[in-house]
């Protein structure tokens, strides 16, 4: 079954590094099929992504009617969500076109069954100008894909208008400890890829590339709920969830959050994850 694209409106220059590198990564990975894109790209397995939002309270309920996948990727997280008989349509929206072309029908494919397929809407497109009217969506997600925006107080905010009230999003993205200095971020941020790291995403050999050029951004709890609180949605869920592993359960979150801990590989930083279920209540 041939996969449904749509092309929205992208609003700055797509001519960065995170862009390239993407770019270089669906170019290659689409060639060697779906399992190099679930290993090389997601990183996680549909049904790991399941259990995730199964441990994240008010999460996989929230899955229902239309929704909207921010920053999709290659459609791993959307057709995991459209397995549910309550989900009648979810746009996966990823502003890399090769991404959307290449990678999400190899995918969508594998998931899905064949009447199941039509759910997914691919989009290549912008998650800060979404070309959806207000008020439409049931639900939105978005995996590990929120702190690429470069202004998540926008991002959050195109968010809200589009859902329902009582609408939900829900999203699970990497997180540092609110005592971690500043100094420390920006090291991070510094920090120069390896060789290794270069040669395993398609880069060229001996190239300068930092991580904050290729637009990782590192947040701590405060500045999540800051950005959250900013926009307008309500918090009803924000708990933590880790790889069970002899560090995780050494280093305790410093917010007073809930730890859940699980037999397979989260992601993000040190594989700890945070899940937020935000509302967008009445005003």
């Amino acid at each position: 079954m041939k996969t449904s694209i749509q092309r929205w409106k992208i609003g700055f220059a797509i001519d960065n590094q995170e862009y390239i590198g993407n770019d270089l990564l669906a170019q290659k990975l689409s060639k060697k099929g779906y399992n190099a894109l679930i290993r090389d790209y997601v990183y996680i397995s549909p049904e790991n992504v399941k259990k995730t939002f199964l441990h994240i309270p008010f999460a996989w309920e929230s899955f229902k009617g239309q929704g909207i996948d921010l920053g999709s990727g290659v459609g791993c997280i959307s057709s995991t969500v459209a397995r549910k008989p309550d989900v009648k349509k979810i746009y996966s929206v990823e502003l890399v076109e090769s991404v959307v072309t290449l990678c999400q029908p190899i995918v969508i494919n594998k998931i899905l069954k064949t009447e199941e397929r039509k759910k997914v809407v691919s989009v290549i497109g912008d998650f800060d100008n979404l070309q959806i009217k207000d008020s439409q969506l049931d639900f939105a997600v978005s995996w590990f894909s929120m702190h690429h925006s470069v202004n998540p107080v926008v991002t959050f905010k195109e968010a809200l208008r589009v859902l329902k009230q009582g609408g939900r999003f829900i999203f699970v993205d990497k997180i540092h400890n609110n005592d971690t200095p500043d100094t420390e971020i920006e090291r991070m941020l510094n920090i120069i890829y390896s060789e290794d790291f270069l040669k395993n995403n398609f880069r060229p050999p001996g190239i300068r590339l930092t991580r904050r050029e290729n637009g990782e951004h590192e947040y701590r709890f405060f500045e999540w709920e800051k950005f959250i609180k900013k926009s307008g949605f309500k918090i009803i869920t924000e708990i933590i969830v880790k790889t069970d592993n002899e560090e995780n359960r050494r280093i305790k979150n410093d917010n007073k959050l809930d730890e859940v801990f699980v037999d397979y590989d989260v992601g993000g930083f040190g594989n700890r994850a945070i899940g937020f279920v935000l509302e967008k209540s009445a005003e």
